[in-house]
């Protein structure tokens, strides 16, 4: 995917000294750049490296003053570093997979449902009375307990473990083998030494805009609802 460097700078609201016709194809370091990519100089300490890039276009702040001569293109931002960001998030959704369907063998309880634009992979479980939103992508052995509620545009990645009565929100992404709402940690002292444990009644919800990274874990409450507020 290529887009010319004076197209980046009106993605970025920059202004452009050098060869706007050029087309960038990736996204580098500015110390690791090749030809057709584009990198970013947000901290000084790192300037060495913009006289001698093979980055063809770097984004830089629009105040910034070269001191030396330098054979790459610059972009000019207010703020180098979250345009380099925002790149980043265009250049995600540009390349990012988008699977469809459902993949088998998979399981898909009763009385659940499942708006558009879905992906099921292989060995996928989902238990029944759940309720899923759009473009939902739930890659393979993702397990999802019963009465689940899960909202638009969620990505749930390979192994991930949902357990009953979970409720998620929207724009939610849990990495590759988060669990969600097992026991939380629930023990009763006796007096013999030994200790019983107490039965967790609650949940976990998780409200809109959330990302969980991999192998986390969190626990549902004894009582009521571990909350995980919008992101």
């Amino acid at each position: 995917m290529e887009f010319t460097v004076d197209q980046i700078a009106q993605l970025l609201d920059g202004t452009v000294e050098g060869d706007g016709s050029q087309m960038i194809n990736n996204l580098e370091k500015i110390q690791e750049g090749k030809p057709g990519s584009i990198g970013f100089l947000a901290n000084l300490k790192y300037e060495k490296h913009l006289y001698s890039t093979h980055c063809s276009a770097i984004i830089v702040s629009k105040d910034f003053v070269p001191q030396k001569s330098y054979t790459t293109t610059l972009v000019k931002v207010t703020d180098p570093y979250s345009a380099f960001s925002k790149l980043l998030e265009s250049y995600a959704e540009l390349t990012k997979p988008n699977p469809l369907g459902v993949e088998e063998p998979s399981f898909f309880g009763n009385d659940s449902t499942i708006g558009e634009g879905f992906y099921r992979g292989a060995f996928s479980y989902i238990g029944k009375n759940c309720t899923i939103g759009d473009n939902v992508k739930i890659y393979p052995q993702v397990y999802i307990g019963d009465n689940v509620t899960i909202g638009n545009n969620c990505v749930f990645h390979p192994g991930v473990k949902i357990y009953s009565e979970t409720k998620i929100g929207s724009y939610c992404e849990i990495h590759g083998g988060t669990i969600i709402g097992g026991d939380g940690f629930g023990f009763t002292p006796q007096a013999d030494g030994t200790y019983n444990n107490v039965p967790q009644l609650g949940n976990v919800v998780l409200e809109d805009h959330i990302s969980i990274g991999s192998n986390s874990t969190i626990d549902c409450a004894t009582m009521g609802s571990t909350l995980i507020k919008r992101g």
